[in-house]
């Protein structure tokens, strides 16, 4: 939908397949344009959380650079999220881009990469490193747990596969909105 004043508001809406096993991610993932360094976000930080990865992050506005958000760990995965995130900007060095925000909070990552360039690379420096911004806007993702040195991923933090529906509004952003 677009609304009177420019903005765009998305409605998603799953309903997946009851028998599926718990889902890593439910969310939007959007590829802008080559330029958009700039990232500021209202939510948990300054490094990444997660839902079962969290408590150390204060929720505060929080800036860096795309590049910044990438967490190289020894083996390629899932990194740099941002839990409980209530809006974010994704900017050039002029200051225009994007603005978004949900109905609900989000979880937000924003790399240089998708999901599947990180699943073929066994080590950071293999990682394709596209032009363009991937930005995520997620309903969730299920927790990390810590299998490798302590318990794995609870129950409680898994997304189940059951129907959702969240709305995400995006809008032109302009350093002079400020």
């Amino acid at each position: 939908t677009v609304l009177s004043n420019g903005e765009v508001s998305l409605e998603t809406h799953v309903v997946p397949d009851k028998d599926l096993p718990f889902l890593p991610r439910i969310g939007l993932q959007l590829h802008l344009p080559t330029g958009y360094e700039y990232f500021t976000w209202y939510g948990r930080g300054p490094h990444e959380t997660y839902v079962d990865r969290n408590e150390g992050a204060r929720v505060g506005v929080y800036r860096g650079m795309v590049n910044e958000q990438f967490v190289p760990y020894v083996f390629p995965q899932e990194n740099g999220n941002k839990t409980e995130v209530r809006w974010l900007t994704l900017t050039n060095a002029d200051g225009n881009g994007l603005y978004a925000s949900a109905d609900r909070l989000l979880e937000v990552s924003t790399h240089h990469f998708t999901p599947e360039d990180l699943t073929v690379a066994r080590h950071p420096h293999e990682i394709m490193r596209r032009p363009e911004v991937v930005l995520h806007l997620d309903y969730g993702q299920s927790g990390l747990g810590s299998a490798s040195c302590g318990p794995g991923r609870l129950e409680k933090y898994c997304l189940q596969a059951e129907e959702i529906r969240y709305r995400v509004n995006l809008r032109p952003f302009s350093a002079v909105d400020r």
